[in-house]
């Protein structure tokens, strides 16, 4: 008997009346691989062509004249955790969710906001300076 004439795929392995058994796919596991070499080599790519951007004289601008610094961690370290820390008690959630908004208010550096203050031609050599910070590389490797 054909495995046509009883509905089973033509690469079903065993078939008896309506019940066939087809190899498994390992389509998945090869897609996500692909896609996440694909993506990390595009990531690195994109960091790397921002970070070409940066200035040494600009940067050292920054370390003789620290204002920009200071607003900086100003309000990543002040502003942004008090405003997770309002949205958590606004929200009600549980305490282990009001942590985490804690902690993502707090460091809020990464790939996205670089390339947010890229399209917007913010200072770039800032951007990165701020983005050096402790809690940014912890968020990093935690998340």
């Amino acid at each position: 008997m054909s495995n046509l004439t009883v509905g089973c795929l033509a690469n079903a392995t065993v078939c008896e009346g309506a019940s066939c058994v087809a190899p498994e796919s390992n389509f998945n596991a090869i897609l996500s691989v692909v896609l996440s070499t694909v993506l990390t080599i595009l990531l690195a790519l994109v960091m790397f062509s921002m970070g070409c951007n940066v200035e040494i004289k600009k940067f050292l601008g920054h370390i003789r004249r620290p204002w920009g610094i200071f607003i900086g961690f100003l309000c990543q370290f002040g502003i942004m955790p008090l405003t997770g820390f309002v949205l958590a008690v606004a929200f009600g959630i549980m305490p282990i969710q009001a942590v985490v908004v804690l902690i993502m208010g707090c460091c809020p550096g990464g790939t996205a906001s670089n390339i947010l203050a890229y399209w917007v031609d913010g200072d770039m050599d800032l951007r990165y300076f701020l983005g050096c910070s402790c809690c940014s590389r912890f968020h990093r490797n935690v998340c």
